[in-house]
């Protein structure tokens, strides 16, 4: 009896190490499996839902790539893989089931930092359904920064080339013409031009020199030239107005002439006046005035009816 209880309790003892190590192996997968999941950003206590895009290429993508909506996170990148043969690629987004966006809403693919990744982000639609675990949503690929980058330097590059191509020829046209004996007339002339700077630097300073002995003199001078200046223009006011007071006094004396004429021809005082007034005088003028014309007509025309020429002298009749 006793052995058949020593018996039981062995299997007991062994029944037990069983248990605990069953136990110990279902806490290490449990803790793997959350471990792994942990390291894929995806929480196994979280349900999620499935969402699909196609693009040509998924390049700076990698799987456990953040999802964002408005800047945050609320899934991740659960797979990449070929569509359509090889001709183009599927992204499997894994995204939280608590967030929510219309059917329309399209998968944003941006940025690219230095290491070459890119992001990935959900941008809302308008549409009242609800996009649901399954679908498929419509990409909208933005230039990163280092196409905008390469975008920008592409033309610059271009230019500097071209830069570089006249240079590297202009160098080649100075190094044909600075010869020997072109460097020799270049180096004097050189030298003439620090003697002529040198010269010149003396020369300004003897002016200074001189300049400093004259000071004096110098400022009395200009003293003297601003006195002048300011009679010179006190004179020529004084002479402006006095010419200007006698041009006025002759234009008044003008002015009262010309109304003293005027009246008379009003009045008909004077010659003027009558041949302007007098039908009469003014009539007898004119017949004489023909008269005249025709008398000078009549002397051209027959000249020796007035005046008598004789080369030996006058003759009595």
């Amino acid at each position: 009896m006793q052995k058949i209880h020593y018996i039981y309790i062995i299997y007991q003892m062994k029944l037990k190490r069983e248990y605990k190590t069953a136990l110990i192996v279902l806490v290490a997968l449990s803790l793997f499996i959350w471990g792994f999941n942990y390291l894929k950003s995806k929480d196994i206590f979280k349900s999620y839902n499935t969402y699909y895009t196609i693009l040509d290429n998924v390049e700076g993508i990698v799987q456990s790539t953040p999802v964002t909506l408005k800047g945050i996170q609320i899934g991740t990148i659960e797979q990449l893989e070929f569509y359509n043969g090889i001709e183009q690629t599927m992204l499997v987004l894994n995204i939280d089931s608590h967030y929510h966006f219309a059917k329309d809403s399209k998968v944003k693919i941006y940025g690219g930092n230095i290491m070459g990744g890119k992001s990935v982000a959900i941008i809302p639609g308008k549409e009242s359904l609800m996009a649901k675990d399954g679908d498929t949503l419509v990409v909208m690929k933005m230039p990163g920064m280092f196409d905008l980058v390469n975008d920008k330097i592409t033309p610059l590059q271009n230019k500097l080339e071209r830069i570089l191509t006249a240079t590297d020829t202009l160098l080649w046209g100075i190094n044909n013409v600075l010869n020997p004996q072109t460097q020799k007339a270049l180096s004097s002339s050189i030298e003439n031009m620090s003697a002529m700077m040198k010269q010149l630097k003396l020369t300004t300073g003897k002016f200074n020199d001189v300049m400093i002995q004259n000071r004096e003199h110098l400022n009395a001078t200009m003293a003297n030239l601003d006195k002048m200046t300011g009679n010179f223009a006190s004179l020529s006011d004084s002479l402006q107005q006095i010419k200007l007071q006698k041009v006025v006094r002759q234009i008044n004396q003008t002015v009262s002439k010309l109304n003293e004429s005027l009246d008379k021809l009003n009045k008909g005082q004077g010659t003027m006046a009558k041949l302007m007034n007098d039908e009469k005088l003014y009539n007898n003028l004119e017949r004489s005035t023909k008269e005249l014309e025709q008398l000078l007509k009549d002397l051209r025309e027959h000249p020796k009816r007035y005046v008598h020429f004789s080369v030996w002298g006058r003759k009595d009749n």
